[in-house]
């Protein structure tokens, strides 16, 4: 077992000399403002008509009111294209399977989720030319009336489609000006004591929830491989922190029906469930059991403890990172870039999981039988007695994928204290089979399946818990 070092510095030794000039400053401060202001910032829209269509006025953040007005141009409206799209994306991840098959078939697991992807663009394809088993194209009134097909399509990948790229096109000013820096650096000396985990482990977390979990993903694969992290620090963060990102959140939010009342309660909330999951996730098994050494030939590289003038020297790293960033419009294309990749792999993961998680939903008592491990704590979260088998349901589900749950709540009357916990759990559980595990073990952490499917388990009792306790705050006992 490697015994982690760690450096301390004084700001002597740490702060960059000279000072900066003003463009860097009005860099550092204002482009992540416009990032802050596209996922954070609620703004009243008021009722308009487009291609034929009237979108109802309504209050929420602007990347949602994007959302809304690309899906009526491109779907909801006259020009009915969205479902091209997606098939054009699910087509390019095909394309991704077998020009690097290497890489996708290189263990029976891979293997496994590359015949996953491969009946998800099967199912893309009966969704878009309509054809294919019966079963998937018979209404459905669980589901307002819809196909398994249509309900795939239209409540998923459309929205997966259009919100995922609109997110990705602000993530820059986020993540690029130093503004993650900066946070990192002020919260590293609670990082190791509270956490057990490096100080950029919070810029993970940042990234992963504004970016993506395969982006944190490969930042983690980076950092171990380099030295900068050890095994169990690696598997930690990927499993504590490497969460859904916003543009998910945000199909969750819309499909419960909370996005424009309850939003930025829905977010943080959501955020500092994951910290507190993390908290206590990180000082049971299996984390525990794992070791704590470096990679293979890495040397080992610990990130640097100030001793002193955090303030300052969270400005330094931060304006530092700024002043070496590229411009916005070649940030926003390397990333839009990097997104094509992931959002085929994600379409194709949602089409399987989403068509065939509908079909067991249906058809079998799995998730029904799974979801009985938690009723208890539905129970004591005081879950209206009617919600507690559909909640219960929905939590099991979201081990497939994670905008089922939202999904069993977004047609007919739930009460508000379901509706937010169907879209927080997926969220705060983080582990998915849809997505999630075929990202991480696209890696080359050493991450064990089983180890996976217990931290599950444990994460999603936890967040029942928290995401409870958190929606009676919110909105009080129920009737």
């Amino acid at each position: 077992m490697t015994t982690r070092p760690l450096r301390a510095y004084n700001v002597g030794m740490d702060m960059e000399s000279g000072k900066y000039p003003a463009s860097a400053y009005f860099r550092f401060i204002l482009l992540p403002l416009v990032g802050i202001f596209a996922f954070f910032i609620a703004i009243p829209m008021p009722e308009y008509t487009v291609m034929g269509v009237t979108v109802a006025g309504r209050s929420t953040i602007p990347i949602n009111h994007l959302t809304g007005l690309l899906r009526t141009l491109l779907w909801d409206g006259s020009l009915k294209v969205m479902p091209f799209v997606v098939l054009a994306l699910s087509l390019y991840g095909v394309v991704d399977l077998v020009s690097r098959r290497r890489k996708h078939f290189s263990n029976t697991l891979n293997r496994v989720f590359a015949v996953i992807k491969c009946v998800g663009f099967l199912c893309i394809l009966f969704a878009v030319f309509d054809f294919g088993p019966r079963v998937i194209h018979e209404a459905r009134e669980f589901i307002g009336g819809r196909t398994i097909s249509e309900f795939v399509m239209n409540g998923v990948l459309i929205t997966i489609s259009i919100s995922i790229p609109l997110a990705a096109m602000f993530l820059p000013f986020l993540l690029n000006y130093g503004l993650v820096e900066f946070v990192g650096v002020l919260v590293r000396p609670v990082m190791r004591p509270l956490f057990r985990l490096p100080g950029r482990s919070a810029v993970i977390l940042v990234s992963a929830l504004l970016g993506n979990f395969s982006v944190a993903a490969i930042s983690v694969n980076e950092q171990y491989e380099k030295g900068h992290m050890t095994e169990r620090e690696s598997i930690a963060i990927c499993t504590g922190f490497a969460s859904s990102s916003i543009a998910f959140m945000m199909v969750l939010a819309t499909n419960a029906g909370i996005i424009d009342s309850y939003w930025n309660a829905y977010v943080w909330s959501s955020f500092l469930i994951i910290i507190l999951i993390t908290l206590i996730g990180v000082r049971i098994f299996p984390i525990t059991i794992i070791k704590d050494a470096y990679a293979p030939g890495a040397k080992p590289q610990p990130e640097n403890v100030y001793a002193q003038n955090l303030f300052k020297n969270a400005l330094s790293e931060g304006m530092s990172v700024c002043r070496k960033a590229q411009s916005p419009i070649i940030g926003i294309a390397g990333i839009m870039k990097a997104t094509a990749g992931m959002l085929a792999a994600i379409i194709l993961g949602a089409g399987f999981s989403t068509s065939v998680g509908m079909l067991l939903y249906f058809y079998t008592p799995i998730f029904e039988w799974l979801g009985v491990i938690f009723r208890p704590v539905m129970w004591l979260v005081q879950v209206p007695a009617a919600e507690v088998a559909t909640a219960s349901t929905g939590a099991a589900f979201s081990l497939l994928e994670v905008t089922i749950p939202s999904l069993l709540v977004s047609e007919g009357v739930w009460s508000y204290h379901v509706r937010y916990m169907m879209a927080v759990v997926p969220v705060t559980s983080v582990i998915f089979l849809g997505s999630f595990v075929p990202s991480l073990i696209s890696t080359n952490l050493p991450v064990k399946f089983w180890h996976l499917m217990v931290i599950w388990l444990e994460r999603m009792t936890l967040s029942i818990l928290f995401a409870g306790l958190f929606s009676l705050l919110l909105f009080g006992m129920p009737n």
